[in-house]
């Protein structure tokens, strides 16, 4: 008989320690992770078979157990929510109760960075809960090359909304940290099938892509336009914006080089042709 209860205790503690097997080696990591919604939790209670279950956390933060019944869990570290559960098993139930609480299996949330980026999506959360917007945007591949690298909006699911450049995000910016279900929107440039026509005295006239960066200047334009032709007259260069025309020497502007004549969108560049 005494050997019949030594094995049957023996029993009870073998499976004990089995299902507490896989909380063991993540207990001091799982111990600060706060719980959330959709999370599968594994109660191992020592002695109380009948009690030792795997459920689910509802969308309301709650998991039920045997006897307490619903618990609010959500929102709780690991090793708050085991106290917690550990007290109301005590209150009136059991004496001095031995239990365990692990994440069995993560919720899955997502960041979502949508619009000018290289491979837009959904990025599931680390299960740290920690993502933070340099790591969002590298996880995207970066910026598409149509992007507004100043227009790059951060939308919380508090309904707030912040604006970076990407060079702020490559600095201190970078570290702002993520939430579940909040958007990353990257729009794209202004300057995306906006043009510059090229006439006259130039190898391939016509109009030219307008850089996505907004950033065209008089040399450049006429380069990607084939540069002079052996007829040009770079002293009689005209820029008609909008109907204002001004004339500029070619020749001078290219060899400063530190002083760039810059365009805008919709200028007509036109090379006048020598006169001998």
């Amino acid at each position: 008989m005494k050997n019949s209860l030594y094995l049957a205790g023996l029993l009870r503690l073998i499976l004990f320690l089995v299902m507490s097997v896989a909380a063991l080696g993540a207990d001091k990591e799982d111990e600060s992770y706060i719980l959330r919604p959709n999370d599968t939790i594994r109660l191992a209670v020592y002695q109380e078979v009948d009690l030792s279950v795997i459920v689910r956390i509802l969308k309301t933060g709650e998991a039920s157990f045997p006897l307490i019944g619903s618990v609010q869990v959500g929102g709780l570290s690991v090793a708050a929510a085991t106290e917690k559960i550990r007290d109301l098993f005590a209150k009136d139930y059991l004496v001095d109760p031995k239990l365990s609480l692990s994440v069995d299996e993560y919720a899955t949330e997502f960041v979502s960075v949508i619009g000018a980026v290289k491979a837009p999506g959904q990025i599931p959360m680390p299960v740290s809960g920690r993502l933070d917007l340099a790591s969002a945007m590298a996880t995207v591949g970066g910026l598409a090359e149509n992007a507004d690298t100043n227009g790059i909006q951060l939308v919380r699911t508090s309904g707030t909304t912040s604006t970076f450049s990407m060079e702020a995000i490559l600095g201190a910016s970078g570290r702002v940290q993520l939430a579940p279900g909040d958007r990353i929107i990257v729009n794209q440039s202004a300057f995306v099938g906006k043009t510059v026509t090229v006439l006259g005295q130039v190898g391939k006239p016509g109009p030219i892509p307008f850089p996505f960066t907004g950033k065209l200047d008089l040399v450049k334009a006429i380069a990607f336009a084939g540069g002079l032709t052996p007829l040009a007259n770079p002293k009689k260069v005209s820029i008609n914006r909008k109907g204002t025309v001004t004339v500029v020497d070619f020749k001078i502007i290219s060899e400063r080089g530190d002083r760039p004549y810059l365009l805008q969108p919709e200028d007509v560049v036109t090379v006048a042709e020598r006169i001998f």
